[in-house]
């Protein structure tokens, strides 16, 4: 596109959605979430009624909404309309609640039809026809998020991209690498998964490449076609004001904190991606920025006769050009980490070697039961190269 919308910032806009909600104002009745959790048996039965009744209302023995609507990024058979899993984020109960009963008083001849006219709803035999109920049990389904499960006529179509001579590369959205993701393919049946919104290596996986779901948004969605090893998705190189200072983590967005506190997380940070190119191998070289620091980010696969059986790992090379010297963090590795050695750690089915350079292991900050590996660069002018492996080794 020759025009993409300008981000203003949260500094600038942060004050217009409570006065937008103030201005519009609906009368109506709220929508009560049940609980899972509750301590009531009574409680916890409307909570299982529901989402059944969610679910069944949604598919194509209820209302049939996935007839129009796309659902967690399954398409929609005809029209294509937006996904119904945004609906708990994007709109207010009450709002929901009146559109529902009559969508042609917000929008005048929209093709939804009414399955509520009148306040009488058109399927008798789900919550014996009680429209209140049926209501709250879409809203509440949808609040599910991605866990919630299909409705019953959901039709995925998945396609395998299959891995030939050279490396294969898929631009897409994907659970493993963010609405960014890149998914590389390697012939020694070697996979990985960069995150381009952070610059970060975030999935590692061996055997089938990727399904890929050509109806999704761009090029389709990914997800790899073998179980992953997942990586953190926080950006991977960051200026520390001490030893000491927190990681600065990717937002996360939950039912309770539905807007994005940083939307422009990476850009705080100082990381800027700058695209890719192949060798002729077809293998990537990502391209990015941290502050002034640009990064050359390279993983291919190699064969290692270190210690028997023959093993194929994968060597990221990542070459830093900065214009003066200076200390950059590389944050390694996160989660339940197993020092082996000096210059090797594992987590996991996933080993990683470096070489040797000065290390941090520290508890992280959001789970004190869990490990970050941090490695303290201290780049002179001009170019440095550091290389880590990774193996996937028996757990």
């Amino acid at each position: 596109m020759a025009t993409r919308m300008p981000q203003y910032g949260t500094a600038n806009l942060s004050h217009l959605p409570p006065l937008v909600a103030r201005l519009d104002v609906l009368e109506g009745k709220d929508l009560r979430l049940p609980s899972p959790e509750s301590p009531s048996e009574a409680e916890r039965q409307r909570e299982r009624t529901l989402r059944k009744a969610g679910q069944e209302l949604l598919g194509d023995k209820g209302e049939a909404c996935i007839t129009c609507h796309n659902f967690n990024g399954k398409p929609a058979p005809v029209n294509k309309g937006i996904d119904l899993l945004t609906t708990y984020q994007r709109l207010q109960p009450v709002w929901f609640n009146r559109f529902l009963r009559n969508p042609g008083e917000f929008r005048p001849r929209i093709i939804m039809p009414q399955a509520w006219a009148n306040g009488i709803a058109s399927h008798k035999t789900i919550l014996d026809g009680n429209t209140d109920l049926q209501i709250e049990a879409i809203w509440y389904y949808l609040s599910l998020g991605t866990s919630a499960a299909d409705p019953p006529g959901i039709r995925w179509v998945d396609t395998r991209l299959t891995v030939g001579d050279v490396a294969l590369v898929h631009r897409g959205r994907s659970r493993v690498a963010g609405y960014r993701g890149i998914a590389v393919g390697l012939p020694e049946k070697l996979s990985y998964a960069f995150n381009a919104e952070t610059g970060t290596l975030s999935a590692i996986w061996q055997g089938p490449f990727i399904g890929v779901d050509w109806n999704g948004q761009g090029s389709g969605g990914f997800h790899p076609a073998a179980e992953p090893v997942q990586l953190a998705q926080d950006v991977s190189f960051v200026t520390l004001s001490d030893e000491d200072a927190p990681w600065p983590l990717l937002p996360v967005m939950t039912k309770e904190a539905r807007v994005n506190p940083n939307p422009l997380y990476p850009k705080n940070v100082g990381y800027q991606f700058r695209g890719y190119f192949l060798d002729d191998k077809s293998v990537p070289t990502f391209q990015y920025r941290s502050g002034n620091i640009e990064i050359e980010d390279r993983t291919a696969s190699v064969t290692t006769t270190e210690a028997p059986p023959t093993t194929r790992r994968l060597r990221r090379v990542l070459r830093l050009e900065s214009p003066q010297p200076q200390t950059v963090w590389f944050r390694a590795l996160t989660g339940s980490i197993q020092a082996e050695s000096e210059r090797r750690f594992r987590v996991g089915k996933l080993r990683l070697t470096i070489p040797q350079v000065p290390t941090k292991l520290r508890p992280l900050a959001s789970d004190p039961q869990l490990s970050e590996l941090l490695l303290p660069l201290a780049l002179p002018q001009g170019t440095t190269t550091l290389e880590v492996e990774y193996e996937l080794v028996p757990q």
